[in-house]
């Protein structure tokens, strides 16, 4: 017979549901320690936490510092493989990890960001290269952003809108970036 301090003491440690809990312990039998066993088991690698109702308590404080650290190496690994590419005619002028760009950004902005905008305006085509080969072309995102801006204020002058259907599909399918020009 499973008793209500064992279910309390399981889901204690655990953190896992009271109807978790029960069926754990009637697996193992009312045995505690081998229902946490078997709840680390077929939970592991798994960020566990039941937030039913009020309680979203996840467990031991020092391993969600582990989570979190593990989560903060993994966000600056992705600022390593994305890369930050500009290219022109000719072919790629620079190629550096998106995790440097922004510690220039941040230490020396008023040298970086000019020199950004230059290139921009310059017909250089930057862009983010995903670990993956994705590529977001920053360039041709803010040219369709000018594109649309300089359309309105040519609509709210003399012209209609043109509709959004109407745009070359062509065009669109090309980018499969973001790219600022």
């Amino acid at each position: 017979m499973i008793t209500l301090e064992q279910v309390d003491q399981l889901r204690k440690r655990t953190n896992c549901s009271y109807e978790e809990a029960k069926e754990l312990l009637e697996k193992h039998n009312g045995d505690v320690l081998e229902a946490i066993v078997d709840f680390e088991k077929n939970r592991k690698g798994k960020d566990y936490s039941y937030t039913k109702g009020y309680d979203t308590y996840h467990g031991n404080p020092s391993n969600n510092r582990g989570n979190f650290w593990n989560k903060v190496r993994e966000v600056i690994q992705l600022g390593f493989d994305n890369r930050i590419v500009v290219e022109d005619a000719k072919g790629v002028l620079l190629n550096i990890p998106v995790n440097i760009m922004l510690l220039l950004i941040i230490f020396i902005p008023y040298i970086t960001i000019p020199i950004f905008i230059l290139m921009l305006i310059l017909g250089y085509k930057i862009s983010v290269r995903k670990s993956k080969g994705d590529e977001v072309d920053i360039s041709a995102m803010m040219r369709d952003v000018t594109d649309k801006f300089a359309g309105k204020c040519q609509s709210q002058q003399s012209q209609p809108p043109v509709p959004q259907h109407e745009v070359n599909r062509d065009q669109k399918e090309e980018y499969n970036e973001m790219t600022i020009e």
